[in-house]
Formats: structure tokens, C-alpha cells, sequence
């Protein structure tokens, strides 16, 4: 068994194996360390992306798109709706097992090496080199490689071992497919209150085109008044969710959690983290996707040219920060912002802002502006059309990104 690398990847998600597959087609010997037994399994993402991803990945949208979605219903604490959208598509539920797969795929057909079911549980630098102490199955093995990309996810070991920052917040999502439910399938149920999600959302998304099955779910943040679990199961009850669910059968079910806010270094000798590992994820949504798979493109252009120069010094990689900082560190920290207000507010005071959304002008602008990658950009419209917001905007700008 081969065990020296020029790079090695922990974590085979769709960010670690995009990087895999560029840096295996350069021609440099990659390893993908993968702790699950099965690519994408279990599902862990509601998978609702914006067309964009498409434009990092040499996947297809429509091999893995499971349905269109035009807009959203938002309701409110006390189940005032408001549709939002037009005729045109503004995100797309897509089947994460499958994207995950083809991803890993395509890094193996170019050269990658997959190591499935494998842990790593001890890492160190060795000269210049790091050394990786993996489990697989029953046996235990080292790797030694010139550069490690931490791509693990939100809990990353990587994140943890090499003392990088920790993200400023974590979010903790439950949710589940389900099938037998009758949905309009252009639009997403987006449901905002302290009682069925505290400090996030719940969601309902048709994920076929005749709105029979969906995924649902919810995020909230640390402390709970009761477990996550038992937010999930209220879901099916809620007087605004239980019109949609009441006939519901869960096929599987989802979790995990979602790190939020820009870390100070991504960074260290030999060593670069990506994706959830570096909380790069948008903080009104909590989707990491796009934000992801764009670092990843210019970790992959980065860690390329110093392996080529043979200079993985701390300072050489440094580049890779500032470049995905120069891309997401304004919108991330905007997002940020806009949330620290949204969880201070009461659901009186989201039902009170929720009456500016009845406006059809405002309605207007969201649904021609609104940006699920950048909600900033929604932010100057709406004020130009009506200057008052710009006093209310932090406080209600959630409701509708």
C-alpha cells in the first residue's frame, strides 16, 4: 500500500474531492482520507443550491437536480404568509448523495486515491511533511504527505489538532426526507419563531416536481430550551407545519452542525483547511456549498504553485487566506451582523416587521434582487426605494433572505 503523498485530503465531501480532482489532474499524487464507509451517506445537507455551484464543478446540473424552485412562503410566528419570487428560478434542490459521488468520481478517474472508512486520529509535522495516524478498518498505518487539506467537515479534527480558530458560532440541524405530502413544488415553506426554530428557521422543500417528498427541517443555536429532537418532532404539529406534514412519512432522516463566522487563519505550515472546516458558510442560511466549493478553488491554485516552488511554508499558503477572505469575508461578516440582530428579537418583533413585507413594492424588489449566495446585494435596492428601511433593515432583513 502506497503511503507517501504529495497531498493528502481528510474528508471526501464535495469540497475535498473537488480539490482532489484538480490537484490529481496536475498530476500530484493525492490521497483522500474518508471516514465514512459510503460517499455522501448519510445524508447530512438539505440540498437547496443556487445555479453558481455549477459554474465550480464539472458535474452537470441537470445529472443531479431533483427539482426548480421559483421562490418561498414565509411565515411568520403566528403563520402570516407572504410569497416571495417570480417566474424565473432562483435555487435548486439537488440530490446530495449523487453530487457527492459523481465528485469523488471524477477525483479518482484522474488519479486520486480514496481511502473509505478510515480515521484519521493522530497528526503531526515530521520535517517537512505531515504525518497521519489513520484506522482502517482493523488495521492502523501512517501517511506522511507534503501538504494536508483539512476538508472534514464542521468538527473538523484538522481545525482541532493544529489549534486553529474555532468558528464563533454552531448551529445544530435536524431534519429528514419525507414522502406522501402535498406541496405547491415551485416554492420553499420557510417558518421563523423562537417556538418551532430559536435563532434560525424551519423549512419544508419539495424535492420533486410534483411536490409529493420533501426535506424538512430546522437549525437553532446553543441553549435550548428543550432538545433538538424535540423541536424536530413539534415540526409535524405546528399549527403553520402541520397543514403540510400531518400525512408525512419520514425515509430517512438528517443532522449535523453548521460552524458560523470568519476564522482568523486557515493557515499553517503544510497544512490548509476548507470548506466547514473553515466555516465557510453563509450565515442567514447556513448553506456551505458554493462558499465552499469557491475556496476550494483557490486552495487548489494555491497549494498547485507551492508544491511546484516546494515551499509549504505558513507565509506561502497565507495567499490561500487572502484570497477567500477577498471573496466571502465581507458578505460572511454581513450575514453575521444581520443574525446577531435577528436572534436578539422576540417573536413579536419579527410578526411586527413582518407587516413591511406586505408591502408590494418591497415584495417587489425581494423577489427581483433577493440572492441566496449574496443577500447583501439586496440591501441598496431596498433602501432606495424606501429610505426608512435603512433605521429597520438589521432587525428584519432575516425574514426574507
Amino acid at each position: 500500500m502506497k503511503t507517501s503523498y504529495d497531498v493528502a485530503v481528510i474528508g471526501g465531501g464535495p469540497i475535498g474531492s473537488n480539490i482532489a480532482a484538480s490537484l490529481s489532474q496536475k498530476g500530484y499524487n493525492v490521497v483522500v482520507i474518508e471516514q465514512k464507509k459510503e460517499i455522501g451517506v448519510p445524508l447530512q445537507c438539505a440540498g437547496l443550491v443556487s445555479k453558481r455551484v455549477f459554474n465550480l464543478v464539472d458535474i452537470p446540473l441537470e445529472s443531479v437536480m431533483q427539482n426548480k424552485l421559483y421562490g418561498a412562503y414565509l411565515h411568520s410566528p403566528r403563520d402570516r404568509m407572504v410569497q416571495i419570487g417570480d417566474d424565473k428560478p432562483h435555487a435548486f434542490a439537488i440530490d446530495r448523495v449523487t453530487f457527492d459521488k459523481r465528485l469523488a468520481e471524477q477525483a479518482q478517474e484522474r488519479g486520486a486515491e480514496y481511502l473509505l472508512n478510515t480515521r484519521a486520529y493522530n497528526i503531526k509535522r515530521k520535517e517537512n511533511a505531515v504525518e497521519i495516524q489513520v484506522k482502517h478498518c482493523n488495521e492502523t498505518f501512517a501517511i506522511t504527505s507534503k501538504l494536508l487539506i483539512g476538508a472534514d467537515g464542521s468538527k473538523s479534527t484538522v481545525r482541532k489538532i493544529f489549534n486553529f480558530p474555532q468558528p464563533q458560532e454552531m448551529l445544530l440541524g435536524a431534519g429528514a426526507e419525507v414522502e406522501h405530502v402535498d406541496l405547491d413544488p415551485k416554492f420553499v415553506h420557510v417558518f421563523l419563531g423562537r417556538e418551532i426554530a430559536p435563532g434560525f428557521f424551519a423549512w419544508i422543500i419539495p424535492i420533486n416536481r410534483d411536490g409529493t417528498k420533501a426535506r424538512i427541517g430546522l437549525c437553532s443555536t446553543k441553549p435550548l430550551s428543550k432538545t433538538l429532537k424535540s423541536y424536530f418532532t413539534t415540526l409535524f404539529n405546528y399549527p403553520s407545519t402541520r397543514p403540510f406534514l400531518e400525512q408525512a412519512v419520514v425515509t430517512r432522516f438528517l443532522g449535523g452542525s453548521i460552524p458560523l463566522g470568519v476564522l482568523r487563519e486557515t493557515v499553517a505550515d503544510n497544512v490548509m483547511l476548507v470548506g466547514d472546516a473553515a466555516a465557510q458558510v453563509k450565515p442567514l442560511s447556513g448553506g456551505g456549498i458554493y462558499t465552499g466549493l469557491l475556496s476550494s478553488k483557490h486552495c487548489t491554485s494555491v497549494a498547485e504553485e507551492a508544491l511546484e516552488e516546494n515551499n509549504l511554508t505558513r507565509k506561502r499558503l497565507r495567499e490561500y487566506y487572502d484570497l477567500w477572505t477577498q471573496e466571502l469575508k465581507r458578505e460572511i461578516m454581513f450575514g453575521m451582523r444581520v443574525r446577531r440582530r435577528y436572534v436578539q428579537m422576540n417573536d413579536e418583533e419579527i410578526e411586527n416587521h413582518f407587516t413591511y413585507l406586505q408591502d408590494d413594492i418591497i415584495l417587489s424588489i425581494i423577489s427581483q434582487y433577493g440572492d441566496i449566495d449574496y443577500p447583501s446585494r439586496l440591501v441598496f435596492p431596498l433602501v432606495r426605494s424606501s429610505p426608512k428601511l435603512l433605521r429597520l433593515l438589521p432587525k428584519f432583513i432575516h425574514l426574507f433572505l
